[in-house]
């Protein structure tokens, strides 16, 4: 997002590519092989020259943690490490790659810390142990809260590393759940760490979505009694309103460059969807006529629109390319379609679908080809799915009598985990983008 809308002041956490790894990189894993092997990984113990000694330990526990969620790697218990980690492995001295394959680990991963006051350096290796040579080296420099952020970072380098695709670790989901007579949207890391709410206006705060740089959201509030749609900068919590007139209205996105903000709105009883230039105000509208047209998501590359319509007489999603008339329906068979989300890479489209009896999800190609059930449950309702960044992962909404929680699936089904549970009426995933 241009930064004429608000100058958030954050604090720099920079990066340093030791060696060129990126370019080319190394695939040992195949993760579109069902049942593929898992890759035997060590996380050694940092080595601590100055500052906190229990990052030692605690750097690679977040890494190890990590990796474990993507069911790619077979982590080493550090309890058989036979090589401690020192400083001079990184002045130097080889690892004893022997030891390592030794304890059944074909990578290893090692890091350096040095603090200084609240400042830190930190060094991270990723070894190859059966040829002995590096994969992957960075350094980063930071603020000691930036600990998290620096071992996700490094996190998704490994991932890259194996599988040539990034990681998703140290993004966040964006959701609605009820507190007492409304709704709050919150924040959740997607190892389901770190909840906290955003806003706290006891009011309903409905339907956040993220800017594609990840800095601000968008979402719907009632907290002056008049539905508007505002934006919240992340880092500042500053906030304002970008969208007041007409009845009920939400966001549906923003343009890849980050001028636009696309939504509908309701106006005597017909809803259009419309985008708003976020700086400056002005409006244009992108898809309107007679009955409901709602729902709106831009495509990765701004342009083309996925929407819902009832004009074929229910509920049901379609894509048009923004400013032509043409239009597309995608969502096949079902009595009701609706939540369309784009996949990173422009390629699929997730939606729910009510099916026998119940509500699923499903994934098409943008043309209405190739549908494919993406999550689905004999004793609830999946709705609501929002793509992760890596493309190969949906987070949801799951229902049932009494109950709501988030979950993730991977899209080829083999891995699901709850994300959120325990909060009222949970609703609206929004995955962030990387940042």
């Amino acid at each position: 997002m241009k930064r004429s809308i608000g100058g958030a002041a954050v604090a720099a956490l920079f990066a340093l590519t030791l060696f060129p790894s990126e370019a080319v990189p190394v695939l040992y894993i195949d993760i579109n092989a069902p049942g593929g092997k898992r890759l035997p990984l060590a996380v050694g113990n940092f080595a601590v020259t100055s500052g906190d000694a229990a990052l030692s330990q605690g750097i690679p526990k977040i890494i190890e943690s990590d990796l474990a969620l993507t069911d790619l790697f077979d982590l080493v218990p550090r309890t058989s490490h036979i090589e401690a980690v020192s400083p001079a492995h990184f002045a130097g001295t080889s690892l004893s790659f022997p030891a390592w394959k030794t304890i059944g680990a074909e990578a290893v991963v090692i890091g350096k810390v040095e603090g200084r006051g609240d400042r830190l350096a930190i060094e991270m290796r990723l070894y190859d142990a059966t040829q002995g040579t590096l994969i992957a080296g960075k350094r980063y420099s930071g603020t000691s809260r930036q600990v998290s952020s620096i071992a996700h970072k490094f996190a998704n380098e490994i991932v890259f590393a194996f599988t040539g695709v990034r990681g998703v670790f140290g993004t966040e989901i964006a959701f609605t759940a009820r507190q007492g007579r409304g709704k709050e949207v919150y924040l959740v890391g997607m190892d389901g760490k770190d909840l906290r709410k955003v806003t706290n206006n006891r009011s309903y705060n409905l339907f956040p979505r993220w800017s594609r740089d990840g800095n601000w959201l968008s979402y719907t509030s009632f907290r002056t009694g008049v539905p508007a749609i505002y934006l919240r900068n992340i880092s500042t919590g500053m906030e304002r309103a970008v969208v007041r007139s007409g009845d009920a209205k939400a966001p549906g996105g923003f343009s890849p460059d980050g001028e636009w903000l696309y939504y509908s709105v309701s106006v005597g009883g017909n809803s259009d969807i419309r985008r708003v230039r976020v700086v400056g105000g002005a409006t244009e509208s992108v898809v309107e006529g007679w009955g409901l047209d709602v729902s709106p998501a831009v495509s990765p590359d701004g342009r083309r629109i996925a929407f819902v319509s009832d004009r074929g007489g229910t509920p049901q999603v379609y894509v048009k390319s923004i400013g032509s008339r043409e239009e597309t329906r995608i969502s096949q068979g079902g009595v009701y379609a609706t939540s369309p989300s784009w996949s990173p890479a422009g390629n699929r489209i997730a939606y729910t679908a009510r099916a026998g009896g119940k509500f699923v999800i499903y994934t098409v190609a943008p043309d209405g080809s190739d549908q494919r059930l993406a999550a689905s449950s004999p004793d609830g309702d999946c709705e609501d799915p929002s793509f992760a960044p890596d493309g190969r992962h949906l987070v949801y909404t799951y229902r049932k009598r009494d109950y709501s929680g988030l979950k993730i699936i991977s899209l080829d089904g083999r891995r699901e985990r709850t994300l959120v549970s325990g909060l009222g009426d949970v609703g609206s995933p929004a995955w962030s983008p990387e940042r």
